[in-house]
């Protein structure tokens, strides 16, 4: 949706303020505080299936489960690069708490697109309360007196043992009997249950357990139609007037999981240095820091991390710049945010398995962290919407004037 010059205007300037950088200064240095912390009970427990609720709660006291949440909700309503900086930094120690966080985050924002009365619902006892989700359209709804009943099962359920409230994705039959309206419904989490199904080698505390819905009542001011939502004119955006709002829907929600890529694949960088140092390199009997291909190796790691974070960057920066000057993304730019997202979490990776094959034989125990979190990564890369392929050849036929397969841009 295009806005007029003089609405564009009203939410200049385009510069974030002095005030939120140094709001994301102080932020980051509390995530990089609970980074230690983090990593020292992922080490203590590498088989643990979610995140602890002491750990929401230090997240919660720190203030970082609400950057992208709207000021109308009590939330702090900053900007993607501090959500960026923060949750990498976080995911330096935990990357399944980095996930927690930004599920919890962008759901935070998405339902600042809800009507007043569904908002006033979820944040009528203050802010900290934690939106899980699975906005993949896979719930069946039958329209009745005042709203639908919803039924469904829903897998990938991330932090819902941390939820008060839950999104759904979830269609019903369209009222002139053509085809069907797809969307989203808002439950309170006492609606849902959820499976104890989590058994997962990467991503292994982020708890997605599947979530069941049978033959809920969900009223009408809980739901609201994708195009609506993707057109970017939502029930919400009169509460929220901030420009993080107007963010783009497929984009954001894209860009909103890739974070917790860049603080594994530093992580494991890191990790490397203290693996190798010391270390005499079987059947060479050369110190492995003193071979040429383990500077090769490092520094080629370095640069495609450094990659996958410029790419990230880009993408926060034009989200930023479009919904500053109230504007929506076309979708050839959206679909290059959905292949930047992609080819960002998978320089990660590459950086990742490249020096986990350079750590030799210790690399296979459970013990080692580069495993782990390059299990972490692979997890990340796996996500629907950060999957390469399908990223790549959206943005192909677009460049090649054909039309998208998919409606998720």
């Amino acid at each position: 949706m295009r806005h007029s010059r003089l609405e564009r205007a009203r939410h200049r300037p385009r510069r974030v303020s002095r005030g939120r950088v140094s709001r994301r200064a102080e932020l980051l240095e509390r995530a990089r505080q609970l980074a230690p912390k983090l990593a020292a009970r992922a080490a203590a427990d590498p088989w643990a299936r979610r995140v602890e609720p002491d750990v929401i709660d230090e997240l919660r006291g720190a203030d970082l489960m609400t950057i992208g949440q709207p000021s109308a909700n009590g939330g702090q309503e900053l900007d993607w690069i501090t959500y960026l900086e923060v949750n990498a930094a976080l995911a330096e120690g935990c990357p399944s708490t980095a996930w927690h966080s930004c599920v919890g985050n962008a759901h935070a924002w998405l339902v600042g697109h809800w009507p007043d009365e569904c908002q006033a619902e979820i944040y009528g006892d203050g802010p900290d309360v934690y939106v899980a989700g699975v906005l993949v359209d896979r719930g069946d709804a039958t329209p009745v007196d005042g709203g639908w009943r919803l039924s469904g099962f829903w897998p990938f359920g991330s932090g819902i043992d941390h939820a008060g409230w839950v999104i759904l994705g979830g269609h019903f039959p369209s009222p002139d009997g053509d085809g069907q309206v797809s969307g989203m419904f808002v439950l309170p989490a006492s609606d849902v249950s959820a499976l104890d199904d989590w058994h997962a080698n990467g991503l292994r505390a982020t708890g997605s357990s599947s979530i069941v819905v049978d033959e809920v009542f969900v009223p009408e001011h809980r739901f609201v139609a994708g195009e609506v939502l993707a057109s970017g004119d939502t029930p919400g955006m009169a509460r929220n007037t901030g420009w993080i709002q107007r963010s783009s829907l497929m984009p954001t929600l894209a860009y909103a999981l890739v974070p917790p890529a860049l603080g594994a694949a530093r992580a494991s960088l890191a990790a490397f240095a203290e693996e190798v140092d010391g270390k005499v390199i079987s059947h060479v009997d050369v110190l492995q820091t003193d071979w040429p291909l383990t500077h090769r190796q490092f520094a080629e790691a370095h640069a495609l991390v450094d990659q996958g974070e410029l790419l990230m960057r880009r993408t926060a920066e034009l989200l930023m710049e479009t919904a500053l000057n109230g504007e929506s993304l076309e979708l050839p730019l959206r679909a290059r945010v959905r292949l930047d997202c992609a080819y960002a979490v998978r320089r990660c990776l590459e950086a990742t398995q490249s020096i986990y094959l350079a750590t030799g034989g210790r690399g296979v125990r459970d013990s080692n962290r580069i495993g782990r979190l390059q299990a972490d990564l692979q997890a990340i890369n796996m996500h629907a919407i950060t999957a390469l392929d399908p990223a790549l050849e959206a943005y192909g036929r677009i460049l090649m004037g054909h039309p998208p397969r998919t409606p998720r841009l």
